[in-house]
């Protein structure tokens, strides 16, 4: 395959069985994608409570396209918040949920449901982009990294939270 065309692919292992892991690795090489997008929605996966990891399943889908001729493109968790960080910074002057023109809090469950603005959004963002870091940042199989997808997608780059009104003042 020429250089000048090399296919890529988005790719949950989180939403699929692991027993199917490999042949999904060996169908997309076949075909020709030599590139592999994951993590980007992971972060309840890998941190289900604030600062408890659950590698084993990310540690093994890289392991799996790795082995079947796949590059990684690791992207960073930081679209999808979890709802134990949403919960921890609600109602404080600081709460990580967008809030609309007419004051009511984004809710949660969807792609970018914090406010840009929130010091605490942007803390854990940097903490747990850190931590993916260190531990994938010299793994065999990653060739590039993601900082984030569709910025200001889903109707999400207004918010009017005190934090919003306070960076724009």
């Amino acid at each position: 395959m020429s250089d000048l065309y090399k296919l890529a692919v988005c790719y949950y292992p989180e939403h699929w069985p692991q027993d199917q892991w490999a042949r999904d690795a060996v169908d997309m090489y076949t075909r020709g994608i030599r590139y592999v997008r994951i993590g980007e929605f992971s972060w309840s996966r890998v941190e289900p409570q604030a600062g408890h990891y659950n590698w084993d399943w990310l540690d093994r889908a890289f392991d799996v396209l790795h082995e079947a001729g796949l590059k990684v493109i690791l992207g960073t968790p930081t679209a999808t918040p979890p709802k134990w960080l949403i919960d921890a910074h609600s109602g404080d002057d600081d709460n990580i949920l967008a809030v609309d023109a007419s004051g009511a809090p984004r809710r949660f469950g969807s792609r970018r449901h914090y406010c840009f603005s929130s010091k605490a959004y942007a803390m854990h963002s940097a903490r747990i982009t850190e931590t993916f870091a260190k531990r994938y940042g010299h793994h065999r199989a990653l060739y590039a990294w993601q900082t984030d997808n569709e910025y200001g997608c889903h109707d999400t780059t207004r918010s009017y939270s005190k934090m919003a009104q306070g960076a724009f003042r």
